[in-house]
């Protein structure tokens, strides 16, 4: 069995929220990766992200809905937080009937809940592979 660290996609178009949970998340990895637009991220995934860290507003074309919607209909894609604040119920409740591995209502006080939740999927989907 290969032992490796795991790969960590973050689709977040905040400046501020892009440096903190760069920061939270590369305790647990140094191969974190940030994008802030859905069509750039879903352009450079592979078979080998561990983990996507999603919010619902990006910049572009596309919303986190619509790359949760992308992402269900690929064949084995990786487990997805979505990290996000303010959204309407009707939204929320879309995004969890897609399937996500969790929701956490984004603010700076839920960072640590991040980082929890992050290590907690992928200790569960990796098992004994995963190098933290």
């Amino acid at each position: 069995m290969q032992v490796r660290q795991a790969k960590i996609f973050v689709v977040e178009d905040n400046p501020v929220f892009q440096t903190l949970v760069h920061r939270q998340l590369e305790t647990i990895s140094q191969d974190v990766r940030i994008f802030s637009k859905g069509e750039q991220f879903l352009a450079e995934l592979n078979d080998e992200v561990d983990i996507i860290v999603l919010d619902y507003h990006l910049e572009g074309t596309m919303t986190g809905y619509d790359v949760l919607k992308a992402l269900k209909g690929m064949e084995n894609s990786p487990p997805v937080i979505f990290f996000s604040a303010n959204l309407e119920l009707t939204i929320t409740s879309s995004i969890l009937k897609l399937g996500v591995a969790e929701y956490i209502e984004k603010s700076i006080f839920t960072l640590a809940r991040l980082k929890d939740c992050v290590t907690k999927v992928l200790k569960s989907s990796m098992g004994a592979s995963l190098v933290l």
